[in-house]
């Protein structure tokens, strides 16, 4: 027999999207269900944030049903503008003047009945008039958009099988060193997706500190998105809704909750409480499938298990705002040092992560039980 000096493959550059594309088919990660942005051209990119503006505020302090003068919470003001009518209950107010926080307003408008305002209640904008022939320019509660950005990682794996593996013929296995390129594959898009989840942002600093790429996380605690705590208790129906409704009136929505097993299954028990839900049928039973939140109109959530999601965490999250970026599509090609008795290839792809209105679309469950009664 003649010495194995070369591999079927192996001037080759290949390009891998088909079989990412069927590891992610196989076993669905939060990865595979977001897009590709466009491709990038520096290693450091932006992009600005567009969100539509929250329509409630919420009030700081108490005010009886005579008083005039409301304190809203610190942001908030900039909700309310003169002649807007807002609601408190089934009372509806006029908005005379707006001093950064606070607003002063006209009581029971339109013959309505005035009533006490709580700490922490909502005041709902119901409208915006504005008079006739009035200055084209006026100030209003529109926000300068936000300019984001991260940085694109590298990832990369090698394969390697010796010369004599190569050519042992394994049952099941066509070309061990193919097999094992897709092996290391899998683990990378392993990686990628724990860095979508975890990952931190960092410019990098030389060879020795490469850069890194901002995950979930990251942008949630950097931006101040939603987070509800469970107590260390099981999910409840209600602070479930409460991380929907929190997203909702920032003025964003979440469409998919991120989380392991045990959550997913706490998420299950919630079919005969008073949240509304789709079932699947499975051989173990049923399981939910998404739920549907009490805001008004309601707001579908698809349910999905990712086994690299913590325990005691959850994410709710609009993937329609999250998209991979690459630098470089992931592409293997060959690595046999020569005169080496072995063969190898490598495996390499560059990308990062544009997480859009992460404040307004992403919401966190922390401190959830890690056990399911």
């Amino acid at each position: 027999m003649a010495v194995a000096t070369t591999y079927d493959f192996q001037q080759q550059v290949r390009q891998m999207q088909a079989n990412v594309d069927l590891i992610l088919t196989k076993a669905p990660v939060l990865f595979g269900l977001i897009g590709n942005g466009e491709g990038l051209t520096q290693t450091k990119f932006e992009w600005q944030n567009d969100y539509l503006n929250s329509d409630t505020g919420e009030v700081a302090a108490a005010a009886d049903a005579d008083a005039t003068e409301i304190e809203v919470k610190e942001g908030d003001g900039v909700k309310f503008t003169v002649n807007a009518l807002v609601q408190n209950g089934l009372e509806v107010m006029k908005v005379t003047a707006v001093d950064g926080d606070k607003i002063t307003v006209q009581r029971g408008y339109d013959a309505t009945i005035p009533e006490a305002i709580d700490a922490d209640a909502e005041l709902k904008v119901i409208a915006r008039p504005r008079p006739e022939g009035e200055e084209a320019f006026r100030h209003n509660e529109i926000h300068d958009r936000i300019v984001s950005f991260n940085y694109s990682q590298i990832f990369s794996r090698y394969a390697k099988v010796s010369r004599t593996q190569q050519q042992v013929h394994t049952y099941g296995v066509a070309d061990e060193l193919n097999y094992q390129v897709n092996l290391r594959l899998q683990e990378m898009l392993r990686e990628v997706n724990n860095t979508l989840i975890y990952g931190r942002k960092f410019q990098g600093a030389g060879d020795s500190q490469p850069r890194t790429t901002g995950g979930l996380f990251a942008f949630a605690q950097e931006q101040g998105s939603v987070s509800v705590d469970m107590g260390g208790g099981e999910i409840e129906a209600k602070k479930l809704n409460d991380a929907v409704e929190g997203t909702f009136k920032r003025g964003g929505h979440v469409n998919t909750i991120v989380c392991g097993p045990n959550v997913a299954r706490q998420i299950t028990k919630l079919g005969g409480d008073t949240i509304r839900t789709t079932r699947g049928e499975t051989t173990s039973g049923y399981q939910i499938l998404s739920f549907m939140s009490d805001l008004p109109g309601g707001a579908v959530s698809s349910v999905v298990v990712d086994l690299n999601m913590p325990k005691d965490r959850a994410l709710l999250v609009d993937t329609n705002l999250i998209k991979a970026r690459y630098m470089q599509p992931f592409y293997d090609q060959d690595a046999t040092n020569p005169g080496a008795d072995y063969f190898a290839r490598v495996i390499r792809g560059e990308l990062g992560f544009e997480i859009k209105n992460a404040k307004e679309s992403v919401a966190v469950l922390t401190n959830i039980s890690k056990t399911v009664s």
